[in-house]
C-alpha cells in the first residue's frame, strides 16, 4: 500500500509541476485551464482513494493511528479548498494570483506527502516486525 500511495504522489508532483509550468509560461488560457483541471481531478481521485480505501484499512488494523489519519484528512479538505480557489481564479482570468496559490499548495502538498509516507512506512515496519515474532 505504501508503494502505491508513493507512486500516486509522484504522479501528482508531475501534475503540479505541469500546471505551474503552463501557468507561468505564455501558454493559452485554455492550456492553463486544462492542466489545472487535470491536476484537480487527479488530486481529488487520490484523496478519495486515501480517505475511503487506504485509511479505513489502516484505521481498522491500527486504531492508534486514528488521530494521525484524521489530521491527514483535515489537510485533504484544505487542499480541496485551495485547488478550488486556483480553479476559480483561472476561470476569472487571474492567472498570477492562481499561480501564487498553486505554488503554496505544491509546497504544502509535498510536506504532506512526506509525512504520510513516513507514517505509512513506520506502520509497515511495525507490522513486519510483529509478523517476524
Amino acid at each position: 500500500m505504501v508503494k502505491k500511495i508513493a507512486e500516486e504522489h509522484r504522479v501528482l508532483e508531475g501534475l503540479f509541476a505541469n500546471a505551474i509550468r503552463h501557468g507561468e509560461s505564455s501558454n493559452s488560457e485554455e492550456s492553463v485551464r486544462e492542466s489545472v483541471l487535470e491536476l484537480r481531478e487527479a488530486l481529488e481521485a487520490h484523496l478519495l482513494a486515501e480517505e475511503h480505501l487506504y485509511f479505513p484499512t489502516i484505521w481498522a488494523l491500527r486504531p492508534e493511528f486514528k488521530s494521525r489519519l484524521r489530521a491527514f484528512i483535515r489537510a485533504h479538505h484544505h487542499f480541496r479548498g485551495l485547488i478550488q480557489e486556483v480553479t476559480g481564479l483561472i476561470e476569472s482570468d487571474e492567472r498570477e494570483e492562481a499561480m501564487h496559490i498553486l505554488q503554496g499548495l505544491t509546497h504544502e502538498f509535498k510536506r504532506h506527502e512526506a509525512s504520510e509516507e513516513d507514517c505509512l512506512r513506520s506502520l509497515g515496519d511495525e507490522i513486519l516486525e510483529k509478523g517476524a515474532h
